[in-house]
């Protein structure tokens, strides 16, 4: 049977608690140092907890080690490894190919996407190397990923929600550039999010001052069935920044998708065993999302962007019929409640404003407004949903089926989960006949009872004719016994991933420039072991940084903007175009071939 996985971010051992609870097969969260999200550091400690809740439910926990890594490092680096395993974890994310180089344990291995996995000759050679999984680049299509699992063994991973990064993973130097906070050690300055100038040779401005490479926010839940078609194995929910209720919520509504599509094919199942029993209705228009975008899943699109702004906007909610000081009357698309955060367009930026009280279409704000009729609104606050996610936690439960059996008047108990694991507790000691039949209605009420454990008894039967009768407190001791036992050989039985000693042969024959990001000696000896004669140091160790591309996108600017080259709308336009804000300048280059566009810097 073919398992799928949906795969959850983790800021915190609280979060990856919620993810677990509402549904995730798997959560990734940062170790003490090294992860792409320096901001998000979490011990050993807090990780190990997450790792026995996780595993309670057959999930598995991921740790990212995906920074580019200097020499002085390496030596922690190994120990930190050594430390993951022992706690149990399940695979390390990595980005520097130093790692594996390492005296490394047994510990399952995945390509990070910020190895730059989009070129299919190098997602096989990372398959051939031996990686258990690769995580793909956000950019391939549909059409890309069904040839690459043509091509490869390896476990597939891809991004189905959240933040979009402009630049091919491992490919942006913009912030290193503008900043010197590198992308590659987890340290992005978000130069996509900042306001840029556009201009072309003559001095002609074509935008001033927008948002031009602010990508919306990824949301393929609409493409879930082509991806598990495609053999995609695990769905990746980008957001390690994010708190406890949009993970909860997000992973909620994938996770209900996920449960659609298995539900009717009899060769598919979840990774992770238990159900949800959600607390709430999910939406994850009602969470943090800067609008929606299916990037190039199916094809290059207009709208991948929203040059107004950064911010989460919502859903839209109303349009302005009238303003009185601090009074809106609108023509309401949704209900807007009390303490609802509204936003809006003044032109130049995204505006806010709170909803003290909503009475129909008026609206009575905690300021003065700057509105004009027939002004859009949207909601990027939803108080009465934010509530109901507070208030309602979700649980996770194991189906426990129980048959009570009587032997030589002691009480025999039979645990079988839904993995099928099976345990069996006999009583030590021998009990009277009761002379009330209804002492069986109150020994099954009893065994059905499982408070706070992750078990659900949601079935028990009573085999014999014989009845004794047992004290409900010595019931319960034995239930207790029973859950203990089946905890223990559930965790006897779990899949445990062992890591396959690398393939040392296999030759790299892509492209080798500093674009390869080696920043340290094992690196460099890597490259060199499987066939690179000259590797030439990375971008951040400030070798000939100007001239070189610090961005490489697939979006492309000129397409967004209705002057794609290829239909030869761009002859208002005087080659090249330049990119500039107070931080820097930039040159873009643009290969209409291949459909990339480039930042350079001057």
């Amino acid at each position: 049977m073919r398992r799928v996985e949906l795969l959850s971010p983790a800021k915190n051992v609280d979060v990856a608690i919620a993810a677990i609870n509402n549904g995730a097969d798997a959560v990734y969260i940062g170790g003490p140092a090294f992860g792409a999200r320096k901001a998000v550091g979490n011990s050993l400690e807090d990780i190990e907890k997450a790792v026995r809740y996780a595993h309670r439910f057959y999930c598995r926990v991921f740790v990212t080690l995906n920074t580019i890594l200097y020499d002085e490092e390496l030596p922690e680096v190994e120990r930190l490894i050594h430390g993951l395993y022992k706690i149990g974890v399940d695979a390390i994310i990595v980005q520097d190919p130093a790692v594996l180089k390492l005296d490394l344990p047994p510990i399952a291995l995945h390509a990070s996407t910020q190895m730059h996995n989009y070129d299919l000759e190098r997602i096989k050679f990372l398959d051939r190397l031996g990686f258990q999984r690769v995580v793909l680049a956000r950019e391939l299509s549909l059409a890309q990923l069904r040839e690459i699992r043509r091509e490869v063994k390896a476990e597939l991973e891809y991004f189905v929600h959240g933040a979009l990064c402009v630049s091919l993973s491992g490919q942006c130097y913009m912030s290193h550039y503008l900043t010197n906070r590198s992308a590659n050690r987890g340290e992005c300055a978000q130069a996509c999010r900042m306001r840029w100038t556009v201009e072309d040779d003559a001095g002609k401005v074509v935008l001033k001052d927008k948002y031009v490479l602010s990508l919306k926010d990824l949301n393929l839940s609409a493409h879930l069935s082509e991806l598990v078609e495609a053999g995609i194995d695990s769905f990746k929910i980008e957001g390690r920044l994010k708190e406890a209720d949009y993970v909860a919520n997000v992973t909620n509504y994938y996770s209900s998708c996920l449960d659609e599509i298995v539900a009717c094919d009899e060769d598919l199942a979840r990774v992770g065993a238990g159900y949800v029993k959600a607390g709430f209705e999910a939406d994850p228009e009602r969470s943090f999302n800067r609008g929606y975008t299916d990037y190039f899943f199916v094809q290059r699109k207009l709208g991948m962007v929203n040059m107004d702004s950064p911010k989460s906007m919502g859903k839209k909610v109303a349009v302005v019929k009238q303003v009185k000081g601090n009074q809106m009357f609108v023509e309401l698309l949704e209900p807007v409640h009390n303490a609802d955060g509204l936003c809006y367009f003044d032109g130049r930026e995204l505006r806010g404003v709170k909803v003290n009280t909503a009475d129909g279409g008026r609206l009575t704000c905690n300021e003065r407004l700057d509105v004009k009729p027939g002004m859009l609104l949207y909601r990027n606050y939803d108080h009465e949903f934010v509530t109901r996610l507070a208030k309602g936690t979700s649980v996770r439960k194991i189906k426990v089926k129980i048959d009570v059996y009587v032997e030589d008047a002691r009480l025999v108990l039979v645990a079988m989960d839904e993995n099928g694991i099976s345990v069996t507790v006999r009583s030590d000691e021998t009990f009277e006949v009761a002379t009330n039949p209804a002492q069986v209605e109150r020994v099954v009420g009893q065994l059905r009872k499982s408070g706070d454990t992750e078990y659900d008894c949601y079935e028990v039967e009573y085999h014999d004719e014989m009845v004794l009768f047992i004290p409900s407190s010595v019931v319960n001791g034995y239930r207790r016994q029973l859950l203990d036992a089946l905890s223990r050989e559930r965790e006897e039985q779990r899949e445990r991933w062992v890591q396959e000693p690398l393939n040392q042969d296999v030759k790299y024959t892509g492209s080798a420039d500093w674009r390869l990001n080696v920043v340290n000696r094992l690196a460099t000896e890597f490259y060199r072991e499987h066939g690179v004669e000259t590797v030439e140091p990375g971008f951040e160790t400030g070798n000939k940084v100007r001239g070189r591309e610090v961005m490489t996108t697939r979006y492309c600017l000129l397409f967004e903007l209705g002057m794609c080259r290829k239909t030869g709308k761009d002859k208002a336009l005087k080659f090249p175009l330049y990119l500039s804000n107070n931080l820097g300048r930039f040159r873009l280059e643009f290969d209409c071939k291949h459909c990339f566009m480039k930042v350079l810097s001057i």
